[in-house]
């Protein structure tokens, strides 16, 4: 698809704004990545939201702190091979994000992904991890409606909060995150969940502006947000899940802290 010029952009991302919306492209043919209504609006960089004129505001800058293999369950990829797997589940990721941040908001957000899964088995980068860094270069900057997600991301093998000396060789702290247990079955993920954990609590009490939200369908990850809560209580800043059919019970109150993607 070819870009329309410069001229005539603001005004189809204008009339995309006023005929109900945009949507998340990504083509089968790698750096293929924009924004695109339903129609016939063209393809639009992320940098360019909010340009045009009446959203002036300052965007919010989202944190997502993923759980990589909820998502893969999620986005039904874990049959393909990895790369085309890594393409589709970061495709879907960015569009079910971008849908609850829109459902939630007209404001303009800013995300960036923080993603946590076992990419490490002993020293070793794997496939899924390989996949993933190939898949994030041809990702771009792409933009869902009124969010726009930065050209790469962080992984959770590297941790916000650790002292210097405890970095490995590879600049990461926690190696050994895929480990074989037994020899007639699957290989386990370690120390993932709490490391999304420490990394959410971390960012709650560091004082960092904006909102963050947490992607995962493990109860697991309900202990750090409520404690990231309590310590943003009464600022702008703002932490939520993504809901998923998990979070229906109701022996924990989470008003208020879910963002539903439907």
């Amino acid at each position: 698809m070819k870009r329309s010029p410069n001229t005539t952009e603001n005004s189809l991302w204008a009339a995309c704004q006023k005929g109900g919306g945009l949507r998340h492209v990504v083509s089968t043919r790698p750096r293929r990545v924009g924004v695109q209504d339903e129609t016939t609006c063209a393809l639009r960089p992320a940098a360019d939201i909010g340009r045009s004129p009446g959203r002036p505001e300052a965007a919010i800058n989202v944190t997502a702190f993923i759980d990589w293999n909820t998502q893969m369950h999620n986005a039904h990829t874990l049959a393909l091979e990895p790369l085309d797997r890594a393409r589709k589940t970061l495709a879907k990721t960015t569009e079910v994000v971008g849908r609850a941040l829109a459902r939630r908001s007209s404001s303009r957000f800013r995300v960036s992904f923080r993603l946590y899964h076992g990419w490490h088995k002993g020293w070793q980068e794997t496939d899924n991890l390989r996949a993933v860094i190939t898949a994030v270069a041809e990702w771009g900057s792409p933009a869902w409606r009124n969010a726009a997600f930065a050209g790469g991301v962080e992984y959770g093998h590297t941790l916000y909060s650790a002292l210097p000396r405890r970095l490995t060789a590879k600049s990461i702290h926690l190696p050994g995150t895929l480990r074989q247990q037994a020899r007639n079955l699957a290989p386990v993920e370690k120390m993932v969940d709490t490391a999304l954990a420490t990394d959410r609590v971390y960012w709650a009490f560091s004082g960092n502006e904006g909102w963050a939200l947490v992607v995962s369908d493990d109860d697991d990850v309900i202990p750090p947000v409520l404690t990231a809560e309590a310590t943003t209580f009464g600022t702008r800043r703002r932490v939520f899940i993504l809901k998923t059919p998990r979070w229906n019970s109701n022996l924990i109150d989470l008003s208020d802290l879910l963002l539903e993607a439907r």
